[in-house]
């Protein structure tokens, strides 16, 4: 067993870090992606770090030409809520370095700690074992704590929720046998990228590392971009710099003001209007539903849906093969035995065994709640059905897909509310990125389903009618490519300045 003392600083931005790297573990393929296209994922979470890149790979048990998702990848990826995911990353942190987990469960079992106290023990003689930085001692406590293996307690840490088990694994380590079959973890492979790397940091300093910076082709398999945006291109688009007069910064002086965000959502859909690029965004009839079957059978469209949500944001494939996917299990009787209870018979080579995962993932959370479709049917506002949608197929399962839902319910025009433009528009992360550049939302971390029906609400302010994700994004990805060419021209140059026509930079 190893003694790993340096980990990726995923415990100390509350929530933020430790979102993106679930979000990583969940969008790789199964079957691996090149170590470009990864990279790039790790980028886009801002997790990368280019001066050592072992540290995170070491931590996810990654790297080589391909990359493909370890156990303790596919253990994140398939955490059921907050408990499951904690649990795997502190099953992760004690087999990094079971020494150093018995040593601090060994001293706050007694009482509370200061972590000056605890970094004394173990630079004394009493400690056996390879002795951490006190910054990486730090890193180390800080994921301990936010994953309820510590807590704080005043200045001290003292034991957590869910330190029981791990004390339990502490007192049964014998640390003379661990130390004579101790082993270290074998290095990552970081092969070697023939790319243009000095970009990168210029790109950093900009803010503007989580944004895709394609101008072309539509995103592939891999990038940055959520699945369900990957058609989206900047191809041909007008640039929306320099459209008009440049904002003076002392209309900035007092922040992002009504009058400011109410010129940017203008200036936006004048853009907009002048790219004449429609919407492609999914449509109830992709999936063979109208608003007859709600009528007659609404808990089962509505399961259907949830379906659709799920190939479309976890297939990771392309418009046409999610849509593909679905026929293919609807075909086949699949997603009828699902809804029904029973197990599907004499399965087609053809139909996706992954996209049949999703499908019985759905099948099995839409039936604890088989009176939903009534649940909305009967509340009063869009925010009521979405905290519905959330107490129902949330809870681990659907983030981001319950806006999509909404959005598809709201195409079928079986659901009604005054404020149903506000929740649906999907809040992805790169649409947060953007709310964020712009004004509108004050953090692009959403780490519950309020703050992200609250970036919801934002985008909507921001682009009032039509897909505004889908604006939003394709408004991105023009600005990037006018970035990137300038990175191209002067790499250590910052690239965007104060007068910004378009918020922060």
């Amino acid at each position: 067993m190893p003694q790993v003392v340096e980990l990726p600083p995923i415990g100390q931005d509350a929530r933020g870090a430790l979102v993106a790297l679930v979000r990583v573990c969940k969008e790789i393929p199964a079957k691996g992606e090149p170590f470009r296209e990864f990279r790039s994922r790790l980028r886009a979470g801002k997790l990368w770090e280019r001066e050592r890149p072992n540290v995170l790979l070491r931590f996810l048990g990654a790297g080589g030409a391909t990359v493909m998702p370890s156990l303790f990848m596919q253990a994140v990826a398939a955490a059921n809520g907050d408990d499951e995911l904690a649990i795997a990353v502190i099953d992760r942190l004690w087999h990094l370095n079971p020494l150093l987990g018995k040593t601090v469960m060994d001293l706050v079992g007694q009482r509370a700690y200061h972590k000056d106290e605890i970094y004394k023990h173990l630079a004394s003689a009493a400690y056996r074992g390879v002795l951490p930085s006190r910054p990486a001692l730090e890193v180390w406590i800080q994921i301990a704590i936010g994953t309820g293996l510590l807590r704080t307690l005043g200045v001290a840490v003292a034991s957590g929720p869910r330190a029981e088990r791990y004390a339990q694994l502490a007192a049964a380590l014998d640390v003379d046998e661990f130390l004579a079959e101790d082993k270290p973890e074998p290095e990552p492979v970081v092969p070697a990228v023939n790319d243009d790397e000095q970009a990168a940091p210029a790109a950093e300093a900009t803010g503007e590392t989580s944004i895709p910076v394609t101008a072309g082709a539509p995103a592939p398999a891999g990038s940055p971009l959520p699945a369900p945006l990957r058609h989206i291109s900047a191809e041909g688009m007008p640039s929306p710099r320099n459209r008009e007069r440049v904002v003076p910064t002392s209309r900035f002086a007092a922040g992002f003001t009504e009058d400011v965000l109410a010129d940017t959502a203008a200036r936006i859909g004048g853009w907009w209007t002048e790219a004449q690029k429609p919407a492609v965004s999914y449509q109830p009839g992709d999936f063979d539903l109208d608003a007859e079957q709600w009528v007659e059978r609404a808990d089962e469209v509505l399961y259907r849906i949830a379906v659709a949500a799920a190939l479309a944001f976890r297939l990771d494939r392309d418009r046409a093969a999610v849509i593909a996917s679905y026929v293919a299990l609807d075909k086949a009787g699949v997603l009828g035995d699902l809804y029904q209870g029973t197990v599907p018979e004499n399965l087609p080579a053809h139909v996706d065994a992954r996209a049949l995962m999703l499908a019985s993932l759905a099948a099995r959370r839409c039936a604890e709640v088989p009176e939903l479709a009534a649940q909305l049917d009967g509340k009063a506002s869009a925010a009521e059905a979405f905290a519905s949608l959330d107490a129902a197929l949330g809870r681990g399962l659907f983030r981001t897909e319950l806006f999509w839902i909404l959005d598809m319910l709201s195409r079928l025009g079986v659901v009604r509310y005054d404020d149903l433009g506000d929740y649906t528009t999907t809040p992805h992360r790169i649409v947060r990125d953007t709310l964020f550049r712009l004004g509108y939302i004050d953090s692009p971390y959403a780490s519950d389903a309020v703050a992200l029906a609250a970036a919801a609400k934002a985008a909507r302010r921001a682009v009032p009618t039509g897909a505004a994700d889908e604006i939003l994004v394709a408004f991105t990805l023009r600005r990037a490519a006018r970035t990137t060419a300038r990175i191209a021209r002067r790499a250590t140059t910052r690239v965007a300045s104060g007068s910004s026509s378009f918020g922060r930079t």
